[in-house]
């Protein structure tokens, strides 16, 4: 049985929704997340699941108008057939952490019977390692744990990782580095804007390291971003993506999860203000009736509002419009 498969049929209800389903195929293959085929390969995924008699895909009234191919809005499971031989988990001596053992499914209970034998023999000697690591000394597969968690939990919410002394590693971020500590870092989505910044930089002096945040990638980099602003010295960060729905939303996302003091980006309202003035704009429909809470939210009112106004009109302007040769001249 694959992974994602065991994490789909771990959903409490038989129809999951499109979120979930992306939650699990990104949690087992975290690589994805920035593939320009993703969408392809999670479809060709639930298809595969389907044709094995897994899972159903609904009609096409219910999948997305709007995507590359687009998705089903949910999958709904088939039905397990109970099996007569399945152990009997009632004289299993439960640590008190997994005293909801009776509330599980039948397929998480054997995850969950691992992870208390576990418990039982290590208890007294849990040092915090790695998910992976703690994943492969439980299960013998170092993915396993990854497949159960939802954010930094497993079984639905249950029982923390912590528990188990394991920890999320968020994915490094690269970054080049400028003799200016004491100045802010300035986080930047794309990788060509990096290779822009981080060249400028290097005269300019503006900020003590510019730090490629790899698109939707940079909403879990916390601790990340915290390393990098340990070894270069820099006071606090400042963020510049696309001025889309997308990449508002993904320093907003990250300042919601990362809410440690001093572990907030901000946003970098000059290079912002360059490209509402400058930038040259795209199409994109999509953006017409987002809510200005957005924009306002991540650029203040004046910058917001302008924003907003750009959207209403069906357009969005990319962060590459404040590229290595306006750079140079805006400095």
């Amino acid at each position: 049985m694959s992974e994602f498969l065991r994490q789909l049929q771990a959903s409490p209800v038989k129809r999951v929704s499109l979120d979930e389903v992306k939650r699990a195929y990104y949690a087992i293959y975290p690589e994805m997340l920035n593939s320009p085929d993703r969408q392809a390969r999670l479809l060709q995924a639930l298809q595969d699941l389907e044709g094995r008699g897994h899972l159903s895909l609904p009609a096409v009234g219910s999948w997305e108008r709007m995507g590359s191919p687009p998705l089903p809005k949910w999958v709904s499971l088939a039905r397990e057939k109970p099996r007569a031989d399945a152990p009997d988990y009632s004289d299993v001596t439960w640590v008190p952490e997994l005293g909801f053992w009776p509330k599980l499914k039948p397929i998480q209970l054997a995850d969950a019977k691992a992870i208390n034998d576990f418990l039982l023999r290590r208890r007294d000697s849990l040092t915090p390692v790695p998910i992976k690591e703690r994943s492969l000394e439980i299960f013998g597969d170092e993915k396993r744990l990854e497949a159960l968690r939802t954010g930094t939990t497993l079984f639905t919410g249950r029982l923390p990782i912590s528990a188990i002394g394991a920890f999320v590693v968020p994915p490094p971020l690269p970054y080049r580095p400028a003799p200016a500590p004491g100045k802010p870092v300035l986080v930047v989505e794309n990788h060509n804007s990096f290779w822009s910044f981080g060249e400028w930089n290097q005269t300019a002096l503006r900020y003590s390291a510019v730090v490629y945040g790899s698109g939707e990638a940079f909403r879990s980099t916390g601790q990340a971003l915290n390393q990098v602003l340990l070894e270069v010295g820099g006071d606090g960060a400042e963020y510049l993506g696309d001025l889309d729905p997308k990449g508002v939303g993904i320093p907003l996302d990250f300042n919601r999860e990362n809410d440690a003091p001093g572990l907030q980006v901000h946003p970098a309202q000059d290079l912002y203000r360059w490209l509402l003035a400058h930038g040259r704009t795209r199409e994109k429909p999509a953006c017409r009736g987002v809510a200005a809470d957005s924009a306002t939210a991540w650029l203040g009112p004046e910058l917001g509002e302008t924003l907003t106004e750009l959207w209403a009109q069906g357009l969005w302007i990319p962060q590459e419009a404040l590229g290595f040769e306006q750079l140079k001249a805006w400095s």
